[in-house]
């Protein structure tokens, strides 16, 4: 089983940016949340449990990432930069989360879908 920070460690920390911040012109980032992605009921070399730890990852960004943009109060003036910028926030933290783990197979997983 890959393991991070040490064989302690059961738990994934990844940080995601403020999409409320990411439609404004500035290119400064706010890391503003952390998702704990726990994986140590997972064996990371194999395909599935990378599968399973992907999706989590994935859930927690969603989550980090402020949800559904469409909840956000800038998405009724600005729909597309909003939903630009959790898209944006959401795939910024997965690549966060996923350079922080030493799994190939992890990284295969990310480009393709399971079961494949």
């Amino acid at each position: 089983m890959t393991r991070l920070l040490g064989p302690a460690s059961a738990a994934l920390l990844f940080l995601a940016v403020n999409p409320a911040q990411a439609w404004q012109s500035s290119p400064e980032r706010q890391l503003v949340r952390t998702e704990r992605v726990t994986y140590a009921d997972l064996d990371l070399s194999r395909e599935a449990d990378a599968q399973i730890l992907l999706g989590r990852i994935k859930k927690a960004a969603y989550r980090a990432c402020g949800g559904d943009p469409r909840r956000h109060p800038a998405h009724t003036l600005m729909p597309r930069r909003t939903e630009m910028a959790f898209k944006d926030c959401r795939q910024d933290a997965i690549a966060r989360a996923l350079g922080s783990i030493d799994a190939p197979v992890l990284a295969q997983a990310r480009v393709q879908p399971a079961g494949k």
